[in-house]
């Protein structure tokens, strides 16, 4: 771990003063791993864990004249993310809080989660008829090699593009995923920034799917003559 020196340190703001900086309209940069985020976190914040490349996906989708807080487990988490961050070009990070969803709640801060879906739940859905927008954030290579039936590509280093998003229904859950879940967490953040719709992410993303047995479309299965496979008709196995 990075250690900076003291006059560089970050200091820790109370919840209050977080409520001040949201409404100044500071980038509330939210490191937590995805389960943490997802039980509860600040409306508007972008996740990005600290245990992945926090680093390289900062900074292809953040400005580097952007003011950053960041929200942590600790204040050892926060001093190595602002040194991470510093070595890609994004040194305006102000402070940092810790996340506490009591004393927030306590402060009036308003707060939201976001549903994490185990493979077993997917499958139940979508024999339902209940289909969610399944999206996928990986690369163009890696939904070349197979992806969840019926997805929409719409990767990761993409995403930030204006107006990505318009091919989606608003009115109709979005399920994002990946190869695992660390870029769909991402993803999925950036997708409730721009206030699209109920989402959540698959857990485990492609990986966890294959595990159950589930199967993958590849464009191959589009070609003329062949019988891709219909989301109401997965496998029926007992998960």
């Amino acid at each position: 771990m990075v250690h900076l020196s003291e006059s560089s340190q970050l200091q820790q703001l109370t919840a209050a003063q977080l409520g001040q900086e949201k409404r100044r309209g500071i980038l509330i940069l939210d490191t937590r791993p995805t389960e943490e985020f997802a039980s509860f976190h600040i409306p508007g914040s972008m996740q990005i864990g600290l245990m992945g490349s926090l680093a390289s996906w900062a900074a292809i989708l953040i400005r580097s004249s952007e003011r950053i807080l960041l929200v942590v487990e600790n204040a050892n988490c926060a001093q190595e993310a602002h040194s991470r961050l510093a070595r890609v070009g994004l040194e305006n990070v102000v402070d940092y809080t810790v996340a506490n969803k009591q004393q927030w709640q306590q402060h009036g801060l308003e707060l939201t989660s976001m549903p994490i879906y185990r493979c077993e739940d997917v499958c139940h859905t979508l024999r339902a008829n209940l289909s969610p927008q399944l999206i996928d954030v990986r690369s163009w290579a890696e939904w070349l090699q197979g992806h969840l039936p019926g997805a929409i590509s719409m990767p990761l280093l993409e995403l930030s593009v204006s107006g990505h998003t318009v091919s989606l229904t608003r009115s109709q859950p979005i399920l994002v995923y990946c190869q695992e879940e660390y870029r769909a967490t991402i993803a999925a953040s950036m997708l409730l920034r721009d206030h699209v719709g109920d989402i959540g992410i698959l857990n485990g993303g492609v990986q966890e799917w294959q595990a159950c047995s589930m199967p993958l479309e590849t464009p191959r299965d589009k070609r003329i003559g062949s019988t891709p496979t219909v989301l109401g008709e997965l496998p029926d196995k007992n998960l």
